[in-house]
C-alpha cells in the first residue's frame, strides 16, 4: 500500500543524486518544508541556476485548479534540461478536483520535477492513496519540544560545529519552538564561536538571552514614550517569533520592577554600580533602565502594574486570545502614558 516518507528521506535521496519527477509535501512545519523545496529546486535546476519563466512555474491551486498545473508539468522544457513546477495548497482541492492526479503519478514527465505542498491532506482519498503507493508523499510534522535539542545537534553537525547537549537544550528553551528562529540563532552562534567550532551553554546564554533582553528593552522604551505604533510593531514581531504572550508580559513586569527600583535608588543618590547590582543588570545596560526611570512617574508605574495584573488574570481565566489581550494592554498603556505626559506639560 506504500507509506508516507520523512523529510530526512527526501533530503537523503537528493544528497545521493536521486531526483524524483513528483514530490507531494504535507505538514505544518513550514521551515523544513521550505528548505526541502529549496533543495529540490537546486537538484532540479542545478546549483546556482537563475530561476526564470523558462525553468520554473508556480501555481496557487486554490486559484488555478489542478488542470493548468498538469498541463505545465507535461509541457517539455524550453532551452533547459529540466523544468520545475511548484503547486501550493493541494489540500484546498476537493476529491472531484483530484481525479486526474493518479494518472499523472502513474506516468509522470521525466523532464519535469513537479512539487505539491499542503498543510493537511486527507490520506483516505484515492489520489493520495496513489501518492503513497508511488512513494511521492512526504511528511513534515511539527517537532515536539523534546525533539528540538536533538534536531539542533544534527543541524550543528551539518554546519561543522559541535553543539553540547546542555547547550542544545538551553537553546531550544530560549529560542524555540519555531525552527526558523532556532536555525537563525544557531547560525548566529556558529559565527559567534568562530574557529572554536564548539558551542557551549555559556555561549547560548550570552548571545540568545541578550537578544531577547534587547527586544524587551526596545518594547519597554516604546511603551515608556507612549509610542503605541512602535510598541505594537515590536510586540507583534516578538509574537510572530513564537514568543508566548505570558512570557513577554512576565519580562515586561520584571523590567518595570527594575525601573521602579532604579528610580528609588536614583532619588537616594546611589551610584550607578550599586543600582546595577541591586536590579541585576550589567553596568553597560543600566541606561536602558535609567532612561524610562527618569521619564515615568510613580503614578504611571502603579497604573502599569495594575493593568498587567488585570491582564494576567484575564489571560489565565478567559478564552480570549492571550496575544490579543497583551496587544490591547500595551496599546492602552501607551495611550495612558502619552495622556499623562500631555497633562504635565
Amino acid at each position: 500500500m506504500g507509506r508516507v516518507a520523512s523529510s530526512d528521506e527526501l533530503l537523503g535521496g537528493l544528497a545521493d543524486g536521486r531526483l524524483s519527477p513528483v514530490y507531494i509535501l504535507q505538514g505544518s512545519e513550514r521551515y523544513l518544508m521550505d528548505r526541502a523545496v529549496a533543495a529540490i529546486r537546486e537538484a532540479a535546476l542545478g546549483p546556482g541556476a537563475q530561476v526564470n519563466a523558462f525553468n520554473q512555474d508556480v501555481f496557487d491551486l486554490k486559484e488555478s485548479g489542478l488542470g493548468p498545473v498538469l498541463v505545465a508539468a507535461k509541457t517539455l522544457p524550453m532551452f533547459v534540461k529540466r523544468k520545475l513546477v511548484i503547486a501550493r495548497g493541494l489540500d484546498e482541492l476537493k476529491a472531484a478536483d483530484l481525479e486526474a492526479l493518479p494518472g499523472y503519478l502513474g506516468s509522470p514527465n521525466d523532464t519535469t520535477c513537479l512539487v505539491f505542498t499542503a498543510e493537511k491532506l486527507d490520506l483516505r482519498l484515492k489520489a493520495f492513496q496513489a501518492a503513497k503507493k508511488s512513494g511521492t508523499l512526504y511528511e513534515f510534522p511539527s517537532l515536539r519540544d523534546r525533539e528540538l535539542a536533538s534536531w539542533l545537534m544534527g543541524e550543528a553537525k551539518r554546519r561543522g560545529v559541535r553543539l553540547a547537549q546542555d547547550a542544545a537544550s538551553l537553546l531550544s528553551e530560549l529560542a524555540g519552538p519555531d525552527l526558523g528562529r532556532l536555525a537563525q540563532s544557531l547560525e548566529q552562534l556558529t559565527l559567534y564561536v568562530g574557529e572554536a567550532k564548539a558551542i557551549t551553554s555559556a555561549d547560548v546564554e550570552e548571545l540568545v538571552s541578550e537578544t531577547r533582553q534587547r527586544n524587551v528593552f526596545e518594547l519597554t522604551r516604546a511603551i515608556g514614550e507612549g509610542d503605541a505604533t512602535r510598541a505594537t510593531r515590536l510586540l507583534h514581531k516578538m509574537l510572530a517569533n513564537r514568543e508566548p504572550a505570558l512570557r513577554i508580559q512576565f519580562m515586561l513586569i520584571r523590567q518595570l520592577r527594575q525601573i521602579w527600583r532604579a528610580k528609588e535608588m536614583t532619588a537616594e543618590r546611589a551610584s550607578r554600580n550599586d543600582i546595577a547590582a541591586a536590579i541585576g543588570v550589567p553596568p553597560f545596560a543600566l541606561d536602558e533602565i535609567l532612561a524610562p526611570a527618569r521619564r515615568l512617574n510613580a503614578r504611571t508605574l502603579v497604573g502599569a502594574f495594575e493593568r498587567f495584573y488585570r491582564n494576567d488574570r484575564a489571560m489565565k481565566s478567559t478564552r480570549v486570545d492571550a496575544d490579543l489581550l497583551l496587544s490591547r494592554a500595551v496599546e492602552r498603556l501607551c495611550d495612558e502614558i502619552r495622556g499623562h505626559a500631555g497633562a504635565t506639560r
